[in-house]
């Protein structure tokens, strides 16, 4: 629907119309309703429909037509351009993002973001569906999407080059990036601002999400060097007392809020969270996810000496178990808990 301005009235439109009808239609441009303004002889409103986006664009840019509506005294058809004008915005909306992944298919268990732009979009990896669930209720629909993985990804380190492009799950993850690896990969077509790990607070958590720094690390660096890396800090308890609740990250912050007390009234009752999976969308929302509570660590590389954390990565990620083995005994004591 749009409303024109007429210098000559709406019979010399009215006119114009009819003389020009076929033409109109044969652009796929059919009237359904013409009639004067009813605060304004000078103006009038029409409502047409279009075959299609392509047919709107036909009739706004038709020359001979356009030289006709303003003989017969349309001034200017400006809002007839306005309609163009969306379509034109949301196709560069949907291109957007889809730009940065040089037009390659989107995985089909990514759950997107709706937002046009990379600023302030997050992209959560997590493990499984069922932690995708609970993730999926929990996040912010506009900026935040999410990547089910399903178990541990491949150790990329020291892996062949051709095994490493033909993971699947290194393949989707690569796609909903919207990137490349190794020398393929260009900051400027990341999809996110940030990437954010979020694995169980357990040891096979923490496990998989070495994966995914060693996998960052060794074909994604910059990623890295430019701050979007991040780790997420899901609890590991939940402390509740009467109407008090709160949540901790370890045995030690548990141990702690036991000995001081919650400020409610009664038994504290302690709950264990076995995965993500099993926290429901509000705990997951108010601890992980939501930017106005959650904890994030950013991934930082922070050598004291050139190539101390690549020897670090390659000691501990490498193919050779006796350097764990090394590491291991010349930092045990350094542990002082212990998940098994």
């Amino acid at each position: 629907m749009l409303t024109q301005d007429l210098s000559k009235g709406f019979v010399s439109w009215k006119e114009m119309y009819f003389e020009n009808k076929d033409a109109l239609e044969s652009l796929g441009a059919k009237l359904i309703f013409a009639g004067p303004h009813k605060d304004d002889d000078n103006k009038m409103v029409v409502l047409i429909d279009f075959d299609s986006p392509d047919a709107m664009k036909a009739f706004a840019t038709n020359e001979e037509l356009k030289a006709k509506r303003v003989a017969a005294g349309a001034i200017l058809d400006y809002l007839i351009l306005r309609p163009e004008e969306r379509l034109r915005r949301r196709q560069e909306k949907e291109t957007a993002r889809k730009s940065a992944t040089k037009k390659m298919r989107l995985p089909g268990k990514l759950v997107d973001c709706s937002s046009s732009k990379r600023d302030d979009t997050e992209l959560f990896i997590v493990e499984g569906d069922s932690a995708g669930g609970s993730a999926k209720m929990a996040r912010d629909r506009k900026t935040q999407a999410l990547l089910p993985l399903r178990g541990k990804i491949l150790n990329v380190l020291g892996a062949a080059s051709a095994k490493i492009g033909t993971n699947n799950e290194i393949n989707d993850l690569c796609q909903a990036l919207g990137v490349g690896m190794g020398s393929k990969f260009n900051i400027d077509d990341l999809r996110y601002e940030k990437i954010i790990i979020m694995t169980d607070a357990d040891v096979d958590g923490a496990h998989i999400a070495s994966l995914l720094m060693t996998f960052f690390f060794t074909q994604m660096r910059p990623l890295i060097d430019k701050g979007h890396l991040f780790l997420a800090c899901p609890p590991l308890f939940r402390l509740t007392q009467g109407a008090k609740r709160i949540y901790c990250i370890d045995e030690g912050e548990k141990n702690q809020h036991i000995e001081n007390g919650l400020g409610g009234s009664g038994k504290i009752d302690v709950s264990r969270f076995k995965g993500l999976g099993e926290m429901d969308a509000k705990d997951l929302k108010e601890t992980t996810m939501d930017i106005a509570t959650r904890k994030l660590i950013r991934v930082q590389i922070d050598d004291q000496e050139p190539g101390e954390t690549g020897n670090l990565v390659e000691q501990l990620m490498g193919k050779r178990p006796e350097a764990r083995f090394e590491y291991i005994q010349e930092n045990a004591r350094l542990v002082e808990e212990l998940d098994i």
